[in-house]
């Protein structure tokens, strides 16, 4: 049996259908390919860094960094007296997965433990030790960061986090301070973010950088170990 022709109009609505199909397939998808060739590409940085201020004591000021620049990772510690002497500890950078010199790594723990969502705090507690935090990341060419300081991250964490209640009556101008509420509005995420870049590094890092410090704490004219 001859089959019917197939009309003009019908076979051209078909033919542009599939020149049109395939025109916005390639077209999104080069845009999606060339958007991820972009990121992939796009430098990556991420610095965090503690600066540490004494009061009191030989060692006057002390600043611990952490950088990932692209996958590698670097540390520096040092630390300055107040008769004005500096001293570093740079271990090499290096491209690492060890989450014990992965500054990636630290990065994660940070963010968990609040970095960018930490306020400075005035000066309570112990206030011969200020400690001041600071994050930055460039990712996919977006750039964010962040600085705070507190002084004594343990009081914040547990004394200085009480917030008390009084109620006023009318009736009774003298408040009855037996009866006083208070809420706890403790936060330990202070103290959390020093103990994570104190403890971050290899053991030899932080037994180069204990060693480092007490040669500077040492007494002068006293002999270095």
């Amino acid at each position: 049996m001859r089959l019917a022709p197939v009309p003009t109009f019908v076979f051209l609505a078909a033919v542009a259908a599939v020149l049109g199909g395939w025109w916005l397939f390639e077209r999104t998808e080069a845009g999606r390919y060339q958007e991820t060739r972009l990121i992939s590409q796009s430098p990556s940085q991420i610095h965090i860094q503690m600066d540490a201020e004494y009061k009191v004591g030989e060692i006057v000021h002390e600043v611990f960094k952490y950088s990932d620049i692209d996958g590698v990772s670097s540390m520096d510690y040092s630390a300055t007296t107040r008769s004005g002497t500096t001293a570093h500890v740079t271990p090499p950078a290096r491209a690492t997965k060890d989450k014990e010199t992965d500054v990636a790594v630290l990065f994660g723990i940070a963010q968990q433990d609040g970095i960018w969502d930490l306020t400075s705090k005035p000066p309570r507690g112990d206030t011969n030790l200020k400690y001041t935090i600071y994050v930055s990341q460039l990712e996919a060419g977006q750039f964010g960061e962040h600085r705070f300081s507190f002084t004594d991250p343990h009081y914040w964490a547990t004394t200085g986090g009480r917030q008390y209640h009084i109620t006023l009556d009318r009736n009774k101008p003298v408040p009855d301070l037996v009866k006083l509420r208070s809420t706890t509005i403790s936060e330990p995420r202070y103290e959390w973010l020093v103990a994570d870049i104190l403890g971050f590094g290899s053991q030899r890092w932080k037994a180069a950088v204990i060693a480092e410090a007490a040669k500077l704490r040492a007494p002068r004219g006293a002999p270095s170990k």
